[in-house]
């Protein structure tokens, strides 16, 4: 009783116009607070409240935009978003948060000039520069840039500067020298991102491969091993391992490396395929013809229509 009194004694000394302004104050603080603890629904409401009389204010739009993110409702969150920004660009905040969910939603050659502008407004967002870098890559065909790779190696770069260990940095820079088919420089940034996060199967995955074109075939087998332990239910890196053991010839721990490799991905069609090679060069060439067969299926399922 004592706060409502209170409360209501306050408000008695506010005009009209003030105790709408007083009670949207206090709707916004509230869904900022409950988006911070992940209370989005409740924070939904409230943020609408908030924008209710104020529909133009930056800050609570920045705010609603969030929710609406955080609530699965994408497109309207980017819409609101935008408006946000549009209202109020020299926030680097909001073309953050802007430039965050056009990544997430795999938009990237959107992603490009927002995160771009994120990171003009504060270089130090490290983040902001991670998602820029992917957004390069991943929008290459699209956009066509000529310089990606060394755009993509600006930012990773500027990351690895400030701050050696920040997540998958080196694995990101490693992805961006396979890709440009330079390997050998992929290998040591490998290296430094295992000893960062020995746990990282993926990089590890990338390394053996990586391993298994500079025809290191048994530092590639090592890893993978490696690698399987970490991950025993990820195809690809059975398929990895077969292709790293049939370098070695050793035929009978590529077979079972394959063999796993479909069983846990069954319309993996170039894994069959490995299995089928492998079957035929040890003399099992009926057990070949299935796995020829299921590969062609495969491969004819997946083709595009005309």
């Amino acid at each position: 009783m004592g706060r409502i009194f209170a409360c209501l004694w306050i408000c008695s000394f506010l005009e009209p116009h003030s105790f709408v302004a007083f009670a949207q104050r206090n709707a916004y603080d509230e869904a900022a607070e409950k988006y911070q603890n992940k209370q989005y629904q409740d924070a939904l409401s409230l943020a609408q409240e908030a924008l209710r009389d104020d529909s133009e204010n930056p800050t609570k739009l920045h705010l609603y935009g969030q929710v609406l993110a955080a609530t699965d409702q994408f497109s309207l969150a980017e819409e609101t978003l935008r408006k946000a920004v549009l209202l109020a660009p020299d926030q680097a905040a909001f073309e953050y948060d802007l430039g965050a969910l056009l990544h997430q939603e795999r938009k990237y050659a959107h992603a490009v000039p927002v995160l771009k502008r994120a990171v003009e407004l504060d270089p130090e967002n490290l983040t902001a520069r991670m998602m820029l870098a992917r957004s390069y890559v991943f929008s290459y065909h699209e956009l066509q840039l000529p310089n990606f790779t060394e755009l993509t190696l600006e930012q990773l770069n500027y990351i690895v500067k400030k701050n050696p260990q920040f997540p998958r940095v080196h694995h990101h820079i490693a992805l961006v020298y396979i890709n440009s088919g330079q390997p050998e420089k992929a290998v040591p940034e490998l290296n430094t991102e295992l000893r960062y996060d020995p746990a990282n199967s993926q990089a590890r995955l990338e390394l053996g491969e990586t391993l298994l074109k500079l025809n290191q075939y048994h530092k590639a087998t090592e890893e993978l091993l490696l690698a399987a332990k970490q991950a025993p239910q990820v195809p690809d890196i059975q398929f990895a391992l077969a292709k790293a053991y049939k370098s070695e010839d050793h035929t009978a721990e590529a077979l079972d490396a394959a063999r796993k490799c479909v069983e846990l991905n069954p319309q993996f069609a170039n894994g069959h395929y490995l299995l089928g090679v492998l079957y035929r060069d040890s003399n099992q060439p009926e057990l070949a013809r299935q796995q020829f067969e299921l590969f062609q299926q495969l491969k004819n399922t997946s083709a595009p229509s005309q």
